[in-house]
């Protein structure tokens, strides 16, 4: 009994390979099937996984450029309504509140005629009226000027801004080069009014912020698109924040913001450069088809 406890009974091979862990050579074809089964379903589990992962990217994706899309359209919109109501508003003041202020001139230079049969006091108190009756009507002039200039209408971006830059001298003490060429053509409505809002926050933003007492503008144009130019000789911007500004990491102002929303909304492109010597702007806007430009 010890003897057959110790060895195996002869003839019974496969049982000693039992109880060494070695699999009968008849089982071990159907292990490797259901590994590779296992390890199939598994494979397939994943690609399975990563493919609705992969669907679920590219519909969120769709579903972003769709909302910026629409944003892109929104703010479009609220730039054309922002420009027609600017529009409005100027013809209201020069046609409406300018009348007005024409008649009461008109009224107190018949009374000052008379001053001969008044006291001085009242005299005197006419011809104030009358100084300040012609200061309201020259803060009309230029309120309404700068909310839609009608040379801007009627005879184009380069007459408009000529006597915009004009006007802006006049009023700041900072000097003015306006360089554009005299067969400077039309352009769309849409992009000369672009291009004149962006020319007045740039030369808004050189009198605030620069400390400059010249500005520069610069506009040439060919085949394919404009390019317009906005430089001071003040202070520049520090590096860093230029970089922060230029990659859009940074919140800018109001100003910048917007001259950049014009000029995305124009499928345009508009880049800050800044040293010591001064800043400057650049604005590159495709030539769009010119349409009417006379208004209702």
């Amino acid at each position: 009994m010890g003897d057959t406890a110790i060895f195996p009974r002869p003839g019974l091979p496969g049982r000693a390979a039992d109880a060494l862990g070695t699999p009968p050579a008849s089982i071990a074809p159907r292990l490797d099937f259901t590994r590779a089964a296992v390890l199939q379903s598994t494979l397939d589990n994943l690609e399975t996984r990563v493919r609705e992962r992969t669907a679920q990217l590219e519909a969120q994706v769709i579903e972003r450029h769709k909302a910026e899309e629409r944003l892109r359209e929104l703010t479009t919109r609220l730039l054309q309504v922002q420009d027609d109501e600017c529009r409005r508003i100027a013809r209201e003041l020069h046609d409406s509140a300018g009348q007005y202020l024409a008649a009461i001139q008109m009224n107190l230079s018949a009374l000052s005629r008379d001053a001969s049969a008044l006291g001085a006091p009242q005299a005197k108190r006419i011809a104030d009226s009358i100084e300040m009756a012609n200061r309201c009507t020259t803060e009309i002039r230029t309120i309404s000027y700068l909310l839609h200039p009608p040379l801007l209408d009627e005879m184009g971006l380069a007459s408009a801004l000529a006597l915009y830059a004009e006007g802006f001298a006049e009023r700041s003490g900072i000097r003015v080069e306006l360089d554009i060429s005299k067969d400077f053509g039309r352009l769309s409505v849409d992009s000369e009014i672009a291009m004149f809002r962006i020319v007045q926050q740039g030369l808004a933003n050189i009198h605030r912020h620069s400390g400059s007492r010249v500005a520069k503008i610069e506009i040439a144009q060919d085949a394919e698109e404009v390019t317009m130019k906005i430089g001071d000789q003040g202070r520049g911007i520090a590096p860093a924040m230029l970089r922060e500004i230029n990659s859009g990491t940074r919140l800018i102002g109001v100003g910048l913001a917007g001259m950049r929303e014009r000029t995305r909304v124009m499928n345009g492109r508009l880049n800050i450069s800044s040293s010591r010597s001064g800043t400057t702007i650049e604005v590159n806007l495709p030539i769009a088809e010119s349409t009417d430009h006379t208004q209702s």
